[in-house]
C-alpha cells in the first residue's frame, strides 16, 4: 500500500510539474500565485487541467477530447478585455486565461486550441474562424477530421459542439492564419490582417518560438 501511495504521489507531482511547464509558468508566476488572494481558485483551475489531461492520456477518440476540453474551458466566465485587462482588444495566452478564470471569445479559443494539441489532436484538423454573431465580431474554434468531413464548432456562446452547417447564428468571415512577422505588417489596413497578427504572436509564444518583429 505504501509503495502504491508513493507512486501515486510521484505521478501526481510529475503531472503537475508537466502542466506548469506546458503553461509556461515561471518561478515568478508561481510566487505571484502563492501570494495572490485568489491562489486557491488559480491552483484549482491548474489542477482541473492537469486531471483532464491525465484522464485523456490513453484516449484515442478525438471527439472525447474535444468535448472534454470544450466543457472544461466553457466553465470559465465570459468577460470583456476592458473588464479583465483594461484594454480594448487583448488576446490572452492560455496561462493568463487560467490565471484570470475569465476572458472573451479569443481567450476561450486559444486555451482550447493549445490544450487539444497537447492531447494529440492533429494541428491540421483545427482552425480559428472569425465570424459575425448577432452583428458582432466573434471567434470560434473549428475541428474537421479531413477535407471531406463536416466542420464542427467549439464555442463559448453555444456550448454544444455542433456542425457548422447547423450554426445559422454565425456568419464565417475568414479563417485565421499565421503570418511572417519578419516582414512589415500594416495593422491599420483591415481587421483580418490585425487578427492574423495577434494570432501569430500568441501562436509563436505558445510554441516557444522567439519573436523577431519588424518595426
Amino acid at each position: 500500500m505504501k509503495k502504491i501511495l508513493i507512486i501515486t504521489f510521484l505521478t501526481i507531482n510529475f503531472l503537475f510539474a508537466s502542466t506548469l511547464s506546458d503553461l509556461r509558468i515561471t518561478d515568478d508566476d508561481f510566487v505571484k500565485i502563492l501570494y495572490s488572494s485568489k491562489k486557491n481558485f488559480i491552483l484549482d483551475r491548474i489542477n482541473e487541467l492537469m486531471m483532464l489531461k491525465k484522464s485523456l492520456k490513453n484516449v484515442d477518440d478525438d471527439f472525447t477530447k474535444l468535448t472534454s476540453v470544450n466543457d472544461l474551458f466553457n466553465e470559465y466566465d465570459f468577460k470583456s478585455d476592458m473588464t479583465v485587462y483594461k484594454k480594448n482588444d487583448y488576446w490572452a495566452s492560455r496561462k493568463e486565461f487560467i490565471f484570470k478564470g475569465s476572458g472573451d471569445c479569443e481567450d476561450f479559443v486559444i486555451a482550447k486550441y493549445f490544450t487539444l494539441l497537447e492531447l494529440g489532436i492533429d494541428e491540421s484538423k483545427l482552425s480559428l474562424l472569425h465570424n459575425l454573431h448577432d452583428n458582432e465580431y466573434h471567434l470560434v474554434l473549428a475541428y474537421q477530421e479531413d477535407q471531406f468531413s463536416d466542420v464542427f464548432i467549439l464555442d463559448n456562446i453555444n456550448k454544444k459542439i455542433l456542425p457548422l452547417t447547423v450554426r445559422n447564428d454565425i456568419l464565417v468571415l475568414y479563417t485565421l492564419k499565421t503570418i511572417d512577422l519578419n516582414k512589415a505588417v500594416d495593422l491599420t489596413s483591415d481587421l483580418q490582417t490585425l487578427s492574423n497578427y495577434k494570432w501569430t504572436e500568441i501562436y509563436l509564444k505558445s510554441k516557444n518560438i522567439r519573436l523577431k518583429l519588424v518595426n
